[in-house]
């Protein structure tokens, strides 16, 4: 594994799960070396030190084969390095780790267990980073509804796989299919997390695009106000979501004919989008894209064509 992915916000949050799997077969978690190795690993990943990180989990995932087929430091040692490859972006290796782990798993515990759940939503997110939108989906819910099960409402996996579900089903298109499970996150993440929190922000925001998609204006532009309105009580006023939230604003406007108002809420979209975000950024790209498309529907030809190379030049296009 080389190419480094440092930052990762989705793997990030996969990694805290490296800190609980112990917790999952506590009695394992006295074999030396294995442990010492394991926890090693945890502690450089949480460090960013992905080689040294690398380094333990490959030396723990040897032991581990070692104590025979059915030891499930097996499945804990692949779960590891899955989650390490997904950090790396090493997305196709990450789905062979987590593969594995849940094959491993599903002999030892079936297939109603937190940990079968945990592998099959960490294998989605491998899948998903590749393309493959349907397959994805697929293993997110089978996750889900493990979690459900086994679950009360209150077991923030349940949102998080909500969220999940709905993002891949909003990359295969299924945007009416994708919307109940927005919903249920927000709620799930309203019901657990009162006041501005960054994942409901996100649930907000997503649920809104997904609005504003299949033509629920008004309802779109009231979500898109309220993560706008969140993410700034979080982050302060230049969060790169928030240049999102104002886009999203914009093509709404744009959508009711109210041209004038949209232009002002793209140039408050580029404005922040230029101070949030790097040169290059493909985000900063969009702002760019969708702004053209609005000069050119008003006949504004040259000032649509200006802002069509910028967005070129980000993207190197």
């Amino acid at each position: 594994m080389t190419s480094a992915r440092p930052g990762a916000a989705l793997c990030r949050l996969a990694g805290i799960l490296l800190l609980c799997v112990l917790a999952w077969s506590p009695a394992l978690a006295q074999t030396e070396p294995w442990k010492s190795s394991t926890q090693a690993g945890v502690e450089a990943f949480g460090k960013g030190e992905l080689a040294a990180a690398e380094r333990h989990f490959r030396n723990a995932l040897e032991l581990a084969e070692s104590f025979g087929e059915d030891d499930p430091r097996r499945s804990v040692g692949n779960s590891n390095m899955g989650v390490l490859a997904y950090e790396l972006g090493a997305f196709a290796e990450a789905e062979k780790f987590h593969g594995r782990a849940l094959e491993q798993r599903l002999k030892l515990y079936g297939g109603m267990h937190p940990v079968v759940a945990e592998s099959l939503s960490l294998m989605g997110l491998a899948i998903r980073e590749q393309g493959r939108f349907a397959e994805a989906a697929a293993a997110f819910g089978d996750s889900l509804v493990i979690t459900r099960t086994l679950s009360s409402l209150d077991n923030p996996e349940i949102a998080i796989g909500h969220f999940r579900l709905a993002g891949a089903l909003m990359m295969m298109g299924d945007l009416a299919d994708a919307e109940p499970h927005y919903r249920e996150s927000l709620a799930l993440r309203r019901a657990t997390r009162p006041g501005a929190d960054v994942e409901t922000a996100n649930s907000i925001h997503m649920l809104g695009w997904v609005l504003r998609e299949q033509g629920q204006l008004e309802e779109a532009e009231a979500l898109f106000r309220e993560a706008i309105a969140m993410r700034e009580e979080l982050f302060g006023p230049e969060h790169p979501g928030i240049a999102s939230g104002y886009n999203n604003l914009a093509k709404i406007r744009q959508a009711q004919g109210r041209h004038a108002e949209s232009e002002t809420l793209f140039r408050e979209a580029l404005a922040r989008a230029e101070k949030a975000l790097s040169p290059d950024d493909p985000d900063l790209a969009q702002v760019l894209k969708d702004y053209a498309a609005l000069l050119a529907e008003m006949g504004r030809k040259d000032e649509a064509a200006k802002l069509e190379a910028r967005a070129k030049a980000v993207t190197g296009g």
